[in-house]
């Protein structure tokens, strides 16, 4: 499902009964409801965002420069812009961010990574 998000661009949504197997490549914003076995990446120079919203699950890399966490999350994450974890996140891997948000309840199993602003993501 397409729609128009919040900054004018396009927004996708997979929903809850959606489960992809293999990698997603976006841009624009993406809302995640169901499952993604596989790495989602979008360009880090772009207003990309991710959201991984509750009862949704992620088992691969993460990359994306605006990313907004509510379920869970089994691989590492690469954020050039923003990673914010809500209270109900669930994250096995590590985080490299430019700046992070972390709210009480959120747990994380890795190791937090800061980059320098904007910084290019690692290959």
């Amino acid at each position: 499902m397409t729609k128009t998000g919040s900054g004018g661009a396009s927004a996708s949504l997979f929903e809850a009964d959606i489960e992809v197997i293999g990698d997603v490549s976006f841009s624009g914003e993406l809302y995640l409801q169901g499952r993604v076995n596989g790495n989602i990446v979008a360009p880090n120079d772009s207003n990309a965002s991710l959201f991984v919203q509750e009862n949704s699950q992620v088992t691969g890399e993460i990359r994306a420069p605006l990313l907004v966490v509510s379920g869970k999350v089994s691989g590492d994450i690469y954020s050039t812009r923003r990673v914010s974890l809500k209270s109900t996140a669930e994250v096995v891997g590590n985080i490299h961010y430019t700046e992070i948000n972390v709210e009480q309840g959120a747990s994380i199993n890795g190791t937090l990574m800061a980059l320098k602003s904007e910084q290019p993501f690692p290959a």
